[in-house]
């Protein structure tokens, strides 16, 4: 009996981590593997979602969109924030996170065959998302400040493509697209009636600064343009489960018929949460962030003190993608710090033939010290790799 998943890859941090098992309990053990932050939810908003948890309203369904009141706040803060003018009416869906949104996006785009073009090293949960909707995957290469260009993408494109997939700040590699860059792509997008699916769940971790830029603000490609966030990193929010997608009310009313089969709808409990935090503590989301703004400082002091590991600093997210000198088999390093270092480290071969010969590490759930720690560690083990 065969199973029409059988051909997409499994998810390689559930495998990895299988492997990573044995450690997992060690009191030593360093996990910077998942793409977790190390806050939570504020204190506040907390205390206020647990006045509410005995109301019946909490443990029903919400409207497939999601609250009404949510989706207003958040319009309003996306509008303050990142320059993006969204209807909470007719073109703002919450979702079960931003992997729910984008799956539901390619659903709603692809027909069976068609492709998506994404820059390479890619996310693996959007090569996943497309072949589980039937369509077929073009990479395009980014240059080596992992910047990707509309050149890059005229070359990648073809009679079957239907959309492209920006991820920016980039997971896995840090990047923050450069405005003119992604300008330049829509342009494209726009020649060759094509969508421009755009995921800006790293939107407020942009440090040095750096700018992020929202195609969305776009009021001449609003028609082709899908945009996509969560909440799980900057709200520190990741078990919530809440995301959102915003396109045309045209395309948000097919997107609904896929949101109502997969989910009904996001958490309501995530939503309530949510709400409380956009009324009454983006402060302390704003203090969070600084933290971990300076935790990337340490990070890549220290990195730079190590001679096998090739950085390039960039500008966002928790993630660090050094290239590893003389390394050809990512997954074979990784399993070799994990056994000597007992650290859980993800091998960039995960994220596409790019990738390989790198190592990501995600820096957002340390403290200094586990930082410094890390580090401390990867010294000892690369002075005799």
């Amino acid at each position: 009996m065969k199973f029409r998943t059988e051909d997409i890859m499994p998810p390689p941090v559930l495998r990895l981590l299988r492997e990573a098992a044995e450690y997992l309990g060690a009191p030593d053990f360093l996990n910077l593997g998942q793409g977790v932050p190390g806050h939570v939810p504020p204190k506040r908003a907390l205390a206020m979602l647990e006045e509410r948890m005995q109301h019946p309203s909490v443990h029903r369904y919400t409207p497939d969109q999601g609250l009404l009141e949510l989706r207003e706040e958040l319009a309003l803060f996306l509008r303050q924030n990142e320059g993006i003018d969204a209807d909470p009416e007719t073109e703002l869906v919450i979702t079960a996170g931003a992997n729910q949104a984008l799956t539901g996006a390619m659903l709603t785009l692809l027909e069976h065959g068609q492709n998506v073009v994404m820059p390479s090293p890619y996310y693996f949960n959007a090569v996943m998302s497309v072949h589980l909707c039937g369509g077929e995957v073009r990479t395009m290469p980014v240059d080596s400040e992992f910047q990707p260009s509309a050149e890059a993408l005229r070359k990648s494109i073809d009679e079957n493509t239907r959309a492209v997939l920006l991820i920016s700040p980039n997971n896995p590699t840090g990047a923050v697209y450069r405005r003119d860059h992604i300008n330049e792509i829509l342009d494209a997008c726009l020649e060759h009636e094509l969508f421009l699916v755009f995921d800006e769940s790293y939107a407020r971790l942009v440090y040095d600064g750096a700018e992020h830029y929202s195609p969305r603000s776009r009021k001449d490609a609003l028609d082709h343009v899908v945009s996509m966030g969560s909440l799980s990193k900057d709200f520190g929010m990741s078990g919530w489960r809440i995301g959102y997608i915003i396109g045309s009310s045209a395309f948000v009313d097919e997107f609904l018929k896929f949101q109502d089969s997969a989910t009904i709808c996001a958490p309501t409990a995530g939503q309530m949460l949510a709400l409380e935090i956009l009324k009454s503590s983006v402060d302390e989301i704003e203090y969070e962030l600084k933290q971990l703004g300076l935790m990337r400082e340490l990070a890549y002091l220290r990195v730079n003190d190590i001679d096998a590991l090739q950085t390039v600093r960039t500008q966002g997210t928790f993630y660090l993608f050094p290239r590893v000198k003389g390394c050809k088999d990512s997954e074979s390093l990784t399993s070799e710090i994990l056994r000597k270092a007992s650290m859980f480290v993800l091998p960039g071969s995960i994220f596409g033939e790019a990738g390989e010969g790198h190592i990501r590490m995600s820096i957002g759930p340390l403290t200094q010290e586990a930082v410094d720690e890390s580090f401390d560690r990867l010294e000892r083990f690369f002075e005799d790799y």
